[in-house]
């Protein structure tokens, strides 16, 4: 969609502040915005960014009907075929409309959306249709308590905890592994977080 506008801040349509979100939000919420001339949760992005919890939501409906109930191969096949309508839906947006995470548009709702969908459809092959259950008992702690560590995160120095107890192992590497020895150490110590109350049985639900 092209339209005129004023005081766009930047002539690059694909800066933070030269974007039709920011635009808007500096109209609607002068003097608000997270990042003084654009908002990564604004209101032109919150709409495509309930499309994401849609997809969400419809997937959970898919698998609670009864269709395909004792078709569960049939139901990963379907998962799968929308996951790469999806995904290619995406990728030809984003020809004319990029992906791009910090605005939300829809072209990164289609591509990510999809790629979600896909890797939901393996895990489903892997664990509900063909049972191997063990090896997944990482994630069924993550997933027990979700919301506990999406908060936590943030009242939590989870970092600090890594570069206690994983900073010299970072150290001994190569200056570009440290990033990623530092997020298996924010990880495994979330984790060991969750295991404690997963252990008593905790649990934080809405």
């Amino acid at each position: 969609m092209l339209f005129p506008a004023h005081d766009l801040g930047s002539n690059d349509i694909f800066s933070r502040e030269g974007n039709l979100a920011s635009y808007i939000d500096r109209i609607l919420l002068p003097g608000r915005l997270y990042l003084g001339n654009h908002d990564p949760e604004g209101i032109l992005s919150t709409i495509p960014a309930v499309s994401t919890a849609l997809l969400g939501m419809f997937t959970g409906e898919f698998l609670l009907s009864d269709y395909l109930k004792d078709k569960p191969l049939k139901r990963v096949l379907l998962m799968g075929i929308a996951a790469i309508i999806l995904m290619a839906a995406g990728k030809l947006w984003n020809l004319v409309f990029p992906i791009n995470k910090n605005l939300w548009t829809s072209s990164f709702v289609c591509w990510v959306g999809g790629l979600s969908l896909l890797l939901f459809a393996v895990f489903y092959l892997i664990i509900d249709v063909w049972h191997f259950k063990k090896w997944a008992f990482f994630f069924v702690v993550i997933g027990m308590n979700p919301i506990t560590i999406y908060l936590a995160e943030r009242i939590i120095n989870f970092r600090s905890a890594s570069n206690f107890f994983f900073g010299g192992i970072s150290d001994l590497l190569p200056e570009t592994w440290a990033p990623l020895v530092n997020a298996i150490g924010v990880t495994a110590i979330g984790w060991v977080f969750l295991y404690f109350l997963y252990k008593r049985k905790i649990f934080l639900k809405v």
